[in-house]
Protein backbone atom coordinates (compact mmCIF):
# COMPACT_ATOMS: atom_id res chain seq x y z
CA UNK A 1 0.00 0.00 0.00
CA UNK A 2 2.83 2.28 0.71
CA UNK A 3 4.36 2.04 -1.99
CA UNK A 4 1.53 3.05 -4.01
CA UNK A 5 0.79 5.60 -2.60
CA UNK A 6 4.60 6.69 -3.30
CA UNK A 7 3.81 6.05 -6.59
CA UNK A 8 0.66 8.02 -6.73
CA UNK A 9 2.82 10.76 -5.02
CA UNK A 10 5.43 10.58 -7.69
CA UNK A 11 3.01 10.02 -11.12
CA UNK A 12 4.34 6.70 -11.56
CA UNK A 13 1.47 5.32 -13.84
CA UNK A 14 3.96 2.69 -15.05
CA UNK A 15 4.14 0.92 -11.41
CA UNK A 16 0.43 1.32 -10.37
CA UNK A 17 -0.40 -0.32 -13.70
CA UNK A 18 1.86 -3.49 -12.78
CA UNK A 19 0.69 -3.82 -9.23
CA UNK A 20 -3.26 -3.34 -10.23
CA UNK A 21 -4.67 -6.98 -10.34
CA UNK A 22 -4.72 -8.03 -14.32
CA UNK A 23 -8.43 -8.79 -14.08
CA UNK A 24 -8.75 -5.00 -13.27
CA UNK A 25 -6.98 -3.40 -15.78
CA UNK A 26 -9.16 -2.03 -18.54
CA UNK A 27 -8.75 0.39 -21.36
CA UNK A 28 -8.83 3.70 -20.31
CA UNK A 29 -7.52 3.01 -16.32
CA UNK A 30 -4.14 4.75 -17.00
CA UNK A 31 -5.16 7.72 -18.03
CA UNK A 32 -8.50 8.10 -15.16
CA UNK A 33 -5.13 7.38 -12.51
CA UNK A 34 -2.99 9.75 -13.70
CA UNK A 35 -5.16 12.48 -14.42
CA UNK A 36 -6.42 11.93 -10.71
CA UNK A 37 -2.78 11.47 -9.51
CA UNK A 38 -1.52 15.15 -11.25
CA UNK A 39 -5.06 16.98 -10.12
CA UNK A 40 -3.75 16.75 -6.28
CA UNK A 41 -0.85 17.37 -4.00
CA UNK A 42 -1.03 13.99 -1.47
CA UNK A 43 0.62 15.27 2.28
CA UNK A 44 -0.16 12.68 4.52
CA UNK A 45 -0.92 8.97 4.80
CA UNK A 46 -1.86 6.75 7.39
CA UNK A 47 -2.77 3.29 8.12
CA UNK A 48 -5.66 2.28 10.16
CA UNK A 49 -5.44 -1.48 9.22
CA UNK A 50 -3.17 -4.26 7.82
CA UNK A 51 -4.44 -7.86 7.74
CA UNK A 52 -2.70 -10.40 5.94
CA UNK A 53 -3.17 -14.37 4.97
CA UNK A 54 -1.48 -16.34 2.60
CA UNK A 55 -2.84 -15.05 -0.85
CA UNK A 56 -5.07 -12.41 -0.05
CA UNK A 57 -4.64 -9.24 1.78
CA UNK A 58 -6.55 -5.94 2.96
CA UNK A 59 -5.44 -2.23 3.93
CA UNK A 60 -7.36 0.54 5.66
CA UNK A 61 -5.98 3.73 5.27
CA UNK A 62 -6.66 7.15 4.77
CA UNK A 63 -4.49 9.30 2.04
CA UNK A 64 -4.58 13.08 2.93
CA UNK A 65 -4.29 15.50 -0.12
CA UNK A 66 -4.89 19.39 -1.53
CA UNK A 67 -6.99 19.50 -4.26
CA UNK A 68 -8.02 23.18 -5.79
CA UNK A 69 -7.55 25.08 -2.43
CA UNK A 70 -8.98 22.46 -0.46
CA UNK A 71 -7.92 19.79 2.01
CA UNK A 72 -9.70 16.45 1.15
CA UNK A 73 -8.86 13.36 1.50
CA UNK A 74 -9.77 9.28 0.94
CA UNK A 75 -10.20 6.83 3.18
CA UNK A 76 -10.23 3.06 1.50
CA UNK A 77 -10.58 -0.26 2.78
CA UNK A 78 -8.33 -1.75 0.06
CA UNK A 79 -8.09 -5.99 -0.60
CA UNK A 80 -5.16 -7.64 -2.15
CA UNK A 81 -4.48 -10.60 -3.95
CA UNK A 82 -1.31 -12.87 -4.30
CA UNK A 83 -0.49 -14.34 -7.55
CA UNK A 84 3.44 -13.84 -8.24
CA UNK A 85 3.40 -10.61 -5.99
CA UNK A 86 0.49 -8.24 -4.40
CA UNK A 87 -1.62 -6.72 -6.64
CA UNK A 88 -4.30 -4.48 -5.69
CA UNK A 89 -8.08 -6.12 -6.49
CA UNK A 90 -10.28 -3.64 -5.34
CA UNK A 91 -11.40 -1.07 -2.33
CA UNK A 92 -14.20 0.49 -1.12
CA UNK A 93 -13.94 4.27 -0.26
CA UNK A 94 -15.91 6.38 2.62
CA UNK A 95 -17.58 9.75 1.99
CA UNK A 96 -15.36 12.47 2.15
CA UNK A 97 -16.24 16.20 2.29
CA UNK A 98 -13.53 18.50 1.25
CA UNK A 99 -12.52 21.56 3.29
CA UNK A 100 -11.71 24.83 1.57
CA UNK A 101 -8.65 26.14 3.28
CA UNK A 102 -8.15 29.98 3.36
CA UNK A 103 -5.71 31.80 2.38
CA UNK A 104 -4.69 32.63 5.89
CA UNK A 105 -5.42 29.25 7.21
CA UNK A 106 -2.40 27.00 8.66
CA UNK A 107 -1.45 24.45 5.71
CA UNK A 108 -2.49 21.60 6.23
CA UNK A 109 1.17 19.93 5.56
CA UNK A 110 1.76 21.18 8.90
CA UNK A 111 4.83 23.36 7.03
CA UNK A 112 3.81 25.39 10.33
CA UNK A 113 3.34 28.54 7.34
CA UNK A 114 -0.19 29.94 6.62
CA UNK A 115 -1.60 28.39 3.41
CA UNK A 116 -0.53 31.29 0.94
CA UNK A 117 2.94 31.36 1.66
CA UNK A 118 3.28 27.50 1.40
CA UNK A 119 4.67 27.13 -2.03
CA UNK A 120 6.07 23.06 -1.49
CA UNK A 121 2.28 21.84 -2.84
CA UNK A 122 2.64 21.30 -6.75
CA UNK A 123 0.46 18.29 -7.72
CA UNK A 124 1.70 14.75 -7.66
CA UNK A 125 4.09 13.75 -10.34
CA UNK A 126 5.26 17.58 -10.91
CA UNK A 127 8.85 17.93 -10.37
CA UNK A 128 10.06 21.21 -9.07
CA UNK A 129 11.68 23.91 -11.43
Amino acid sequence: MRSRYSAYCLGDSCYLIATLAPAQRKEDCEENIMAFAKSVHFYQLSISLAEQQETEGKVKFTANFIYDQKQDHITELSHFIYLDRWYYQSGTLDSTIAVKIGRNDPCPCQSGKKFKHCTSHKTSGQTSV
